[in-house]
């Protein structure tokens, strides 16, 4: 399970939207998070957050897919 939660960017210090594992204290991209911090609003979201979550899905549909005839996911 996954959660998105606000923080600044490392390079421009932006808020952004980070991806943070449920039970993790940092962002997929490796940011501290501090999850008190989501009053906040924005539209960005990180990059590398959004890029590492893209890759984790598509590997779990990929192992999801495994063995079955059609090559379906659940």
């Amino acid at each position: 399970m996954y959660e998105m939660h606000i923080a600044p960017d490392d390079s421009s210090g932006l808020l952004v939207w980070h991806v943070i594992a449920k039970q993790a204290a940092n962002s997929l991209c490796g940011q501290t998070v501090d999850r008190g911090a989501d009053g906040m609003s924005t539209d960005r979201h990180c990059l590398s957050c959004m890029r590492s979550f893209q890759e984790l899905m598509a590997a779990r549909a990929d192992s999801s897919a495994e063995g079955r005839p059609d090559g379906l996911t659940v």
